[in-house]
């Protein structure tokens, strides 16, 4: 049995786990879907002082009060930024960090995402100093193509706090701790920045990477064969 922290991406929340920890529950292990400040259920918590540091401190604090040890952090997509930060603020609890087709931040304070698309970064940033400083939902058609998913993401995804897009992470360098690190990429989402994560950490020593055809939201499109996946991982050895 494994214990699975899992971390959306930017719109979503913990909502989008709930098929992946019925599958993950169903093999016998303890999970969690934390929602991130200002998203989900949580989203009446937003405010432009909302960051990247915001939500890791959501997960760290999450990971301490509820007394979980050697936890398997999963990040989608924004939430690859986040579990990076977890890591190197509570190394000693963490097993090991799997990239669900997501940011894998190597520069502290840089945001990957604006450093892959400053056009949009600087429409963001002119919203931003308006003072409108969340971004709603236009990525549908990368996360699924199957009606009835796409149907339950645009209920239920909610706008994101921009700062968290136009800012970067800050890395304390400890995350270097977690060596065991996985990246699943999904091959059906490309063109993305994903993959081009994936071509960047693909061979470096400590990294274990696969492939799964699906679009962005992994979870959803195919929570059985990701729980698979998982279960393989936390049986593998540290």
């Amino acid at each position: 049995m494994a214990t699975f922290v899992l971390v959306h991406g930017a719109w979503h929340g913990g909502w989008c786990w709930a098929p992946l920890e019925r599958a993950l529950r169903g093999r016998g292990h303890e999970t969690s879907a934390p929602t991130l400040t200002g998203l989900g259920e949580r989203s009446h918590l937003a405010t432009p002082q909302v960051t990247p540091d915001t939500h890791v401190l959501d997960i760290t604090s999450h990971i301490a009060w509820q007394g979980l040890e050697d936890v398997i952090l999963v990040g989608h997509s924004y939430g690859g930024v986040i579990i990076t930060g977890v890591a190197g603020r509570m190394p000693e609890r963490v097993r090991a960090l799997v990239y669900l087709d997501a940011i894998v931040p190597e520069e502290s304070g840089v945001s990957a995402v604006a450093a892959h698309n400053p056009e949009r970064t600087a429409t963001l940033r002119a919203q931003l100093a308006n003072g409108d400083f969340m971004v709603a939902p236009d990525r549908f058609d990368s996360w699924t193509d199957d009606p009835d998913h796409m149907a339950w993401l645009r209920e239920n995804c909610t706008p994101h706090p921009i700062r968290c897009l136009t800012e970067g992470v800050t890395l304390t360098g400890r995350e270097a701790e977690v060596t065991h690190r996985h990246f699943i990429l999904a091959t059906r989402n490309r063109p993305s920045l994903f993959w081009e994560e994936y071509e960047r950490v693909k061979g470096r020593a400590g990294w274990q990477v696969q492939e799964m055809a699906t679009k962005h939201d992994v979870m959803v499109e195919a929570p059985e064969t990701l729980a698979a996946r998982l279960d393989a991982i936390a049986d593998s050895p540290v």
